[in-house]
Formats: structure tokens, C-alpha cells, sequence
């Protein structure tokens, strides 16, 4: 086992990866019950997951794991129909296999019982020539069935024509491969080789994809386009090694003429007679990309980081020298190449937490009864795998919430009016330097006025604060610790319960969640975030005679205004800028710096830095404009984490610390 650990993590990444997949694609082989590549890319994960398991020496994965196999075995030599019980047993099993390797890594050894679960298996294998499928034309004992393994599309009929010559034959063949064969692959790739010598390999089934990955049982079938006759094809794949038994017969697409002819057991120990004519097998693919520890890209990007700082430090030498002035011109390309580079390694598809969903929300429909589809939009979107990684447990109660709170029964939107089945779409997308995620349902929406009278029940407002709240104010008492206006919380969810961990995550992420809603036409929950929390363009301004950063992708513009230009709307100073209403913020008192305040009033031109947040426009009044650079993003430590209105802090060339803006809160 000591021998095992090094290899334990990557058994963990990949047992993940592919339980993933396994989620993803039992869900679109309920949707779509006959289609073969699914159900081979079920199996090809079950088999990993089981090759994984055994070599670790995990033997109750390793049993579950191949009874399951043996299911899919079944439905895929069409001995097993698929159906609602097919699935959800499969189901099942993924979760029994998540659990096991939840022991694994929590407490090294596999605790789960799943002997009921193993016998359920039994119970199906066993009764699976009950639903046999009924097609008449399927395999049976002693017949090829070609037309059910090896159906040749348009473009692969038009390809044979092409290739066939007068004197060529082709053939449906099936190989048997030795039931006691050690190496599956390399005789199975043997056979594909052997195909290609002796004449045009039109199709197989395994694929050599599926052959390389061990993931066929003992048959291969093969569609061959060949000058040779049968007898000359069977002996020349009879020389390969551990093949049991050749079946062969004429295909249609040249005669109806049936030649089968079968050859009965006979081992052969050699394969001298191999000899290599055309073209070869293509190489196996190797994979472009590799697994990384994040630790490892977080200090390589911390590393940069510093580079970063410190060509910052160099330019602000400032040195008057067409040596030096070249050195830092070929620095700053250097660094900011590598800069892109190491941001391109970090970012993710956030595809990969969407994926997720999917299967909870179907085992939610179930659970609540009611019609759910979840429509995912949007998940090439790419953000830093910092971020991506928090991302799962806030999306993954508003999505619970949605489906718990938000949609409503069958019986209900029909009574409404509504479709039949409610429907919870996940969106993200890319807007300027941030990435906006949105959960949105078609449901009943949130009764504002009850959630300000429960609100005012649990002493979380008082009848004046109502007055000054308007409607976005009062969605956001959700977020609230503990409040909730369902009477009934159910297992699922209520309305608030786990809410506040999501604006906590949230915000921790440099990010804002907002909430719409209108009743009986449904919610819409929407995150913004920072593309990353490492780097990023800022604009450095002076508020009495400290340098302050602001993420430049909270800013829409700057502008200097003439106090003539300056408004008063219920005793807030605004500007009226291209017909909108923008108030103005004095930076000094926001920091609570010890300045008289409202002295800007008194200069002739005022700087000021318009910042977006959400639907909001602020107009920050600070003391100097500076200039924009790129600064590195240092957290300020547990100690310093909740100071208002700053997020963080960076290096600037001189080598002083500038306090970065929480521009999003002030606004």
C-alpha cells in the first residue's frame, strides 16, 4: 500500500473525472436508449474506473465496478433493453462508487456496504433474458448479425466503392479472440493490422481507439474490402496469436451470396508469418495535455507575480539610458507574454461545475415530483480554476433552491397556465473583465411582501427600514443567516436556508450575487466575478496623498468636472452625464481619511472615476488621476480581510503597498 500512496491522488483526480462522465453520459443514454456510442462510452468509464480500482487493489470498487460492466456488456450486445430501471440502477451504482472512493480518501479502506446493491446487479443479470430485446434479426448462437454490430453509413458506403476494384470482395468477418488471452490490445490490434495488410479496412467494431484502451469483449467484427478469398483471410488472421475462431461471410454491398464458413478452435503460438504491406496503423494518440497540481500553477503564478513587481520597481528608476530603456522594453514583453501564458494554464471551462448539475437535478425532479429541465448555456466559458473550484456549493443551492422553492408542481403551472414541465436555465458568459453566471427559473418568484413581513417577524428590520428599502433591497434579505419564508423546510431546501453561504462565497471570490424576480414568471440569481483573483489592470489614483488601486474593469471612464457642473438631488451631489443621473462619492470620507471633507468643491476642475456596479454608476471623487498599470493582487490576511471598501492590497514601482478599492461596495 506504501507503494500505492504516491498514486492515490491521481486515483482520486481521475476516479472523479470519470465519474463525471459516467454522470453525464448515463443522462444521455436515458435520453437516448439506442445510441451505440453512448453506451460504449459508458462502458469504456466503467471499465477505467475498474481497471483503476483493481490496480489499486480496491476490491469492492473493483466487484462493484465490473458487476456494472457486465450490465452495460449486456445492453450493449442488445441483450438488455434500456429502460427507467436500467437507469436509475446505474445511477445507483455511480453513487455507490462515489461513496467507496469517499471512504478510500477519508478513511483508507471501503467502508460502504454494498452487498443489497451487488445483489440488485444479480437480481438484473440474472432476469435480463426477460427483456431480451424482441428484434428479430439481432445475433444468435452461431450466426453473424453483422447488421447490428457494423452498420455502414452513406459516406462509408460511398468510401468502399471508391476503394473496391473489380476482383474485390467484401467481406463481413468476426474474430474470436482466446478466451484466456493476456493482451486483449495488442492481439486486437494485431487483427486491425493484419485488416489493413490484406486489404481496405472499411469499419470495425471495437475501434482501434477501443482496442488500445482494452474496453471490447473476445469478438472483433470487421468490414473488409479484400482481393483475397475467404479461405486466404481466414488463415491469414488464424496466424495471429490467440485468435480462437474466424467467422467470414460475403457482405450485400457486393453479393447476397452467404459463404460463411467457420473454423473451429485451434491456439497458434506464433506470428512469423506477419508481414507488413500499405499503410500501417496510425500512432496511438497521446494526450496534448497534462495533469498539474494547482499548488504548483499558483506558484508559478505568484512567481510572475513578483517578476511583475519588480519590472514595475525598474521602470520607476526611470533611467534616462537607451541600454536601460531597451532592457525594460524587452522585460515588459517577457513578462507580459508570460503573464498571458500562465493566465491561459489557470483558466478552466466552467463547464466542468455545470456538468455537475445535470444529474442533481434530475434526481431532484424525481424527489419533489415535478417536470425539470435544466438547460446549461455557456459552459466554454472560461474563469481561473481558483475561482471555479468555490463555485459549486453556492450554484449549487440556488439551483436546489430553484427547483425546491422556484418551480412548482405540474398540477400548478397548469393551473397557471404554464408549460407543463418548469424549466431552470445556467448561463455564463463574459462581460468586460468579469464573468457573469446566471440561474434562472420559470417558476412562481419570490412574494417580496412576504419576505419583508417575515423579515420584520425575526427582527432582521424594523417598519422604518422597510420604508427606505426598495424592491432589490428586499430580495436581498435571502441572503440573510438563517431566514427563510418557507413553512416547511424541506430536505431539499427552504428559501434562504444555505443562502447566506452563498453570498459569503461569493463575496469571498471578489464577486456579487443580485437577485430579480417577479411573481408567477419566475427568479433569476446572478453572480458576477473577476476573471481572476491574481492579476489584473488597474487605474492608480492619489486620495490625500495615498496611492489607491481600482480594478480598471470596474470603470467605465474619468472625467474632471467643474463645480458649476455639479447638482444637488435630495442633498446628494450629482452630475448629470449623457442624460444620466450619477452621484457623487467622495473618496476621503469613504475611507473614513482624517481630511475635512467637501473641500473638492472649491477646485477648479474635480477628478472623478465613474464606476459600474451591477446596474449601479457611482462618480468616485479622488484628489489625482495617476496612470493604469498591471498590479499583482496580495490579500491582506486573515487579520485585515473585512475592512470596508478594500479589497487587497499591491506593490508599486517605488516599492510602497497601494490599497486596493472595493469599488463594487462603495458603489
Amino acid at each position: 500500500m506504501e507503494n500505492n500512496n504516491q498514486y492515490l491522488q491521481m486515483f482520486f483526480d481521475e476516479s472523479a473525472e470519470y465519474l463525471q462522465l459516467l454522470n453525464e453520459n448515463v443522462l444521455l443514454l436515458e435520453e437516448s436508449p439506442d445510441d451505440e456510442e453512448i453506451i460504449n462510452a459508458v462502458f469504456r468509464a466503467a471499465h477505467s474506473v475498474k481497471g483503476m480500482s483493481a490496480t489499486m487493489g480496491f476490491d469492492r470498487l473493483t466487484d462493484l465496478t465490473h458487476k456494472i460492466e457486465n450490465i452495460l456488456a449486456k445492453v450493449r450486445n442488445k441483450e438488455l433493453s434500456i429502460n427507467e430501471d436500467i437507469i436509475d440502477l446505474l445511477f445507483a451504482g455511480l453513487d455507490y462508487i462515489k461513496s467507496l472512493v469517499e471512504d478510500i480518501r477519508s478513511a483508507g479502506e471501503e467502508n460502504t456496504d454494498v452487498s443489497a446493491y451487488l445483489q440488485e446487479l444479480d437480481n438484473c443479470l440474472n432476469h435480463s433474458n426477460d427483456v431480451i430485446d424482441d428484434k428479430g434479426d439481432l445475433r444468435s448462437d452461431g450466426d453473424l448479425a453483422y447488421s447490428s454490430y457494423l452498420k455502414l453509413n452513406e459516406e462509408e458506403e460511398k468510401n468502399i466503392a471508391n476503394k473496391m476494384k473489380d476482383t474485390d470482395c467484401v467481406y463481413n468477418i468476426e474474430v474470436i479472440l482466446d478466451k484466456s488471452c493476456l493482451l486483449k490490445n495488442v492481439r486486437g490490434y494485431m487483427v486491425l493490422k493484419k485488416a489493413q495488410e490484406i486489404g481496405y479496412l472499411a469499419k470495425s467494431n471495437p475501434t482501434q481507439k477501443e482496442i488500445e484502451d482494452e474496453d471490447f469483449g473476445d469478438s472483433i467484427y470487421i468490414i473488409l474490402v479484400s482481393t483475397l478469398d475467404s479461405e486466404s483471410i481466414i488463415k491469414e488472421f488464424k496466424n495471429i496469436v490467440d485468435v480462437a475462431e474466424v467467422k467470414i461471410d460475403l457482405n450485400d454491398l457486393k453479393s447476397t451470396r452467404k459463404v460463411e464458413t467457420s473454423v473451429s478452435n485451434k491456439k497458434k503460438t506464433s506470428s512469423k508469418n506477419e508481414k507488413k504491406k500499405k499503410t500501417s496503423l496510425s500512432n496511438m494518440q497521446v494526450s496534448p495535455t497534462v495533469r498539474v497540481d494547482i499548488n504548483k500553477l499558483d506558484n508559478l503564478m505568484n512567481m510572475v507575480g513578483e517578476l511583475l513587481i519588480n519590472k514595475t520597481r525598474l521602470e520607476g528608476l526611470n533611467i534616462k539610458t537607451d541600454i536601460y530603456q531597451d532592457i525594460i522594453q524587452q522585460l515588459d514583453r517577457v513578462t507580459m507574454d508570460l503573464h498571458h501564458i500562465v493566465m491561459q494554464i489557470r483558466m478552466v471551462p466552467i463547464g466542468g461545475i455545470f456538468n455537475r448539475f445535470p444529474r442533481m437535478v434530475r434526481d431532484l425532479s424525481k424527489e419533489l415530483n415535478k417536470e425539470i429541465n435544466l438547460m446549461i448555456e455557456g459552459a466554454d466559458t472560461e474563469l481561473d480554476r481558483s475561482i471555479i473550484d468555490e463555485l459549486a456549493d453556492p450554484l449549487m443551492h440556488i439551483i436546489r433552491n430553484s427547483a425546491d422553492h422556484g418551480v412548482e408542481t405540474p398540477e400548478v403551472r397548469k393551473a397557471k397556465g404554464k408549460a407543463f414541465e418548469g424549466v431552470i436555465l445556467l448561463n455564463a458568459y463574459q462581460k468586460g473583465s468579469e464573468i457573469i453566471i446566471e440561474v434562472e427559473d420559470d417558476g412562481k418568484g419570490i412574494d417580496v411582501d412576504m419576505l419583508t413581513e417575515k423579515a420584520l417577524e425575526k427582527g432582521i428590520i424594523t417598519v422604518e427600514d422597510i420604508e427606505d428599502m426598495d424592491e432589490k433591497d428586499k430580495l436581498q434579505l435571502v441572503f440573510h443567516p438563517g431566514f427563510s419564508t418557507s413553512e416547511k423546510v424541506t430536505d431539499v431546501s427552504g428559501r434562504g436556508v444555505g443562502m447566506d453561504v452563498v453570498k459569503r462565497v461569493v463575496e469571498s471570490l471578489d464577486g456579487q450575487v443580485y437577485i430579480e424576480s417577479e411573481k408567477d414568471v419566475g427568479t433569476r440569481f446572478t453572480i458576477s466575478l473577476p476573471l481572476t483573483l491574481a492579476i489584473t489592470q488597474a487605474l492608480m489614483v492619489k486620495i490625500d496623498d495615498e496611492i489607491f488601486a481600482i480594478p480598471l474593469g470596474t470603470i467605465s471612464e474619468t472625467i474632471m468636472i467643474k463645480p458649476d457642473e455639479i447638482q444637488q438631488v435630495r442633498g446628494q451631489d450629482v452630475i448629470i452625464l449623457r442624460d444620466t443621473t450619477i452621484p457623487l462619492v467622495e473618496g476621503s470620507r469613504q475611507l473614513n481619511l482624517n481630511v475635512e471633507y467637501g473641500q473638492y468643491i472649491n477646485k477648479e476642475e474635480i477628478p472623478a472615476v465613474i464606476i459600474n456596479s451591477g446596474e449601479k454608476q457611482i462618480g468616485l471623487i479622488v484628489d489625482e488621476l495617476l496612470n493604469q498599470q498591471e498590479i499583482v493582487i496580495k490579500s491582506l490576511g486573515n487579520y485585515l480581510i473585512n475592512i470596508k471598501n478594500i479589497s487587497g492590497a499591491t506593490i508599486v514601482g517605488d516599492g510602497d503597498v497601494a490599497l486596493i478599492l472595493d469599488v463594487r461596495n462603495i458603489a
